[in-house]
């Protein structure tokens, strides 16, 4: 195998003597603590390979959602998952005397996003994996930096600090740590597993990917049923809570990401000679406008959906059936890539050579031949949509498009109409920002971008705005405020192919620079 899995999760702290507590564990049963010491301190099974996968908890986390879930956090506290760990750490701090509490309280009620769970728990598994160590919790980038919705609850973190001491953290933490320790050992075959699979398929060389990480974070406080990936710089995340079913799919599915995200890069060529089809898959009313607008990651998100029901071994009509679902949702590379995969399994090659030969395989006017037919899904509606609301997201695609085409003018009178009915709205900023680029209006286009970043918690928007931000200070002769621009950029970049190969161009010559060597 090529892969290192560790199983690492009990990164503890040292506690307090004397306070006489005895430790949380599953089930909401107590046992003593001198017992539990004796258990961490017995040595983590490990299983090591190559590569640089983690499954673990995180103090950080831990003490954030701890400190939510004191102030009122109270999403899904009555669903059974199976695990009792909120329910205990939840009883413990309602016995300790927390002065600062009133405060978070206030903090948590004025940062809600109700009927959006993931979102809201979201923010703040964010926040945390940009936390240096309790009690301090320094950020670990500048606070300027941080992706949006973690800066919306960055004045948690002076609150944090206080809560972490008068709440005696240290000390819960470490008797909640058998619980964390029992759920790691509980899926780490499980992982494990899944990891060897997919490596054994993918055929990935040893040490491919030397200094990138995927961390597997295991949190037992937030809402159940939730799971949070994030790619922030080379590293990849996966948050998952408590529930009856594990998020094997999920696993695998980052992992793939964190596999194949970078020969989209190192391939962006070969992948453009193909974008012709980006403007089928654009009609597809319910695939994400991510997608959309990143071709190389629409090839990517294709191959995995594709090597996934290959590695899955389905009987062939069920795989077909899924293949057609995935194509109607506008994965409109599914077919081909299922088909090619077949050719892959036959021959000895890696992944890593074997892809470029798959990417020039894909011709565009066949695999317009084989989607002629195509009927796209509707995107589910939402619930209580209200029919501005469907307006809006059909200007936003009008304008969206027009772009696409070129076709300026009735883009920027699209996004203008949207602008009319909410001035705050993120996506027709970006557009007219986009417009006004296009159009040689750098004073509007880096105006616009601007109020973008400040508007938005799109992760897509403030990358490119920020990629934006620095052309135009490159332009203007500015280097060292493009370059701010390049490198915020590349916090985010990861998981958009284009944006990090632009990134990545930006920081090594300004925009529009030759590069050295050619005339």
């Amino acid at each position: 195998m090529h892969s290192r899995f560790l199983l690492s999760g009990l990164r503890t702290s040292k506690t307090r003597k004397g306070k006489g507590k005895s430790g949380l564990a599953g089930g909401g049963s107590f046992i003593a603590s001198a017992m539990l010491f004796v258990v961490l301190a017995l040595p983590l099974p490990t299983w090591a390979q190559q590569g640089q996968v983690l499954l673990e908890s995180n103090e950080q986390l831990f003490s954030v959602l701890a400190a939510l879930n004191a102030a009122g956090y109270d999403t899904g506290i009555t669903v059974d998952t199976g695990d009792q760990t909120r329910e205990g750490v939840r009883a413990a701090l309602a016995k300790e005397n927390i002065p600062i509490l009133p405060e978070i309280r206030k903090f948590y009620e004025a940062h809600r996003i109700p009927g959006r769970p993931g979102a809201e728990l979201g923010q703040y598994v964010s926040l945390a994996l940009f936390l240096g160590p309790p009690p301090d919790f320094h950020f670990t980038i500048a606070q300027t930096d941080l992706p949006p919705d973690a800066s919306a609850v960055a004045g948690l973190v002076p609150l944090l600090t206080v809560f972490y001491k008068q709440a005696d953290l240290i000390d819960l933490w470490a008797r909640a740590q058998i619980n964390y320790r029992t759920r790691i050992e509980q899926y780490s075959p499980l992982v494990r597993k899944a990891i060897e699979l997919t490596d054994a398929y993918l055929r990935f060389p040893a040490g491919a990917y030397l200094g990138r990480t995927y961390t597997i974070y295991v949190d037992l406080l937030g809402a159940p049923n939730q799971v949070q990936a994030r790619i922030y710089g080379s590293n990849y995340y996966l948050v998952i809570t408590p529930s009856k079913k594990f998020p094997l799919d999920d696993i695998r599915h980052q992992y793939l990401h964190f596999l194949l995200d970078p020969l989209a890069v190192k391939y962006a060529p070969q992948i453009h000679q193909a974008i012709a089809l980006a403007a089928i898959a654009r009609k597809a009313p319910a695939l994400k406008s991510d997608f959309k607008e990143d071709f190389s990651l629409l090839v990517t998100e294709c191959l995995i959906r594709a090597a996934e029901l290959r590695i899955d071994k389905l009987p062939e009509f069920q795989a077909r059936k899924r293949v057609n679902q995935l194509a109607s949702s506008g994965l409109i590379l599914v077919p081909y890539f299922y088909d090619a995969l077949e050719d892959y399994e036959k021959q000895e090659a890696s992944m890593t050579v074997y892809y470029r030969q798959m990417i020039q395989g894909i011709k565009p006017l066949q695999e317009e031949a084989r989607l002629a037919n195509i009927k796209f899904t509707k995107p589910a509606a939402p619930v209580a949509a209200a029919p501005e609301g469907s307006e809006v997201q059909q200007l936003l695609d009008k304008g969206d498009n027009a772009i696409y085409e070129g076709k300026y003018d009735e883009a920027h009178t699209a996004f203008e109409q949207v602008i009319a009915k909410n001035p705050q709205n993120s996506r027709a900023l970006f557009g007219l920002a986009v417009v006004a680029s296009n159009t040689r209006k750098p004073d509007i286009a880096r105006k616009y971008f601007e109020e973008t970043l400040k508007a938005t918690h799109d992760l897509r928007l403030v990358t490119w705005s920020h990629i934006y931000l620095g052309r135009i200070y490159d332009l203007s002769g500015e280097r060292m405020q493009a370059l701010a621009q390049y490198r915020a950029a590349s916090l985010t970049a990861g998981a958009y192919p284009e944006a990090l190969r632009a990134v990545e161009s930006g920081l090594k010559i300004p925009y529009g620079a030759e590069p050295q060597g050619q005339n």
